[in-house]
């Protein structure tokens, strides 16, 4: 599965708004961590969603939920209820759902067309 990355993030704002929180290489941090968690989501097919639990255990960066937070204050995740989910995901990522029905037309089609792979 592909995750869509918009090149924008390399000099936007939020970026460099969540690496001044951070500190030293704080905007590669940041980035770091936001495509982490980008994705991580995309390949649960989490829509976006990313379990605290999760964010916990990513060993990307040092102090994951210090920056998981300075990119909640940057607007770039939103903190939920039992995580954080990926601010305006679905403008740029299908949702899992899709993902789901695509995969499942595509295992048919190929099943139909004798091929297995």
């Amino acid at each position: 599965m592909w995750a869509k990355l918009d090149d924008a993030l390399i000099d936007h704002s939020k970026v460099f708004d969540a690496g001044d929180r951070i500190g030293k290489n704080g905007p590669a941090i940041a980035l770091g961590l936001y495509a982490v968690g980008l994705l991580w989501t995309n390949k649960h097919l989490s829509d976006g969603f990313l379990p605290v639990g999760v964010v916990k255990r990513f060993k990307h960066v040092d102090n994951p939920m210090t920056v998981a937070h300075s990119l909640v204050l940057a607007r770039l995740w939103e903190e939920v209820d039992g995580g954080f989910r990926i601010h305006h995901f679905h403008d740029h990522n299908p949702h899992a759902e899709d993902i789901q029905e695509k995969r499942k037309y595509d295992r048919e089609r190929k099943r139909k067309n004798g091929r297995h792979g």
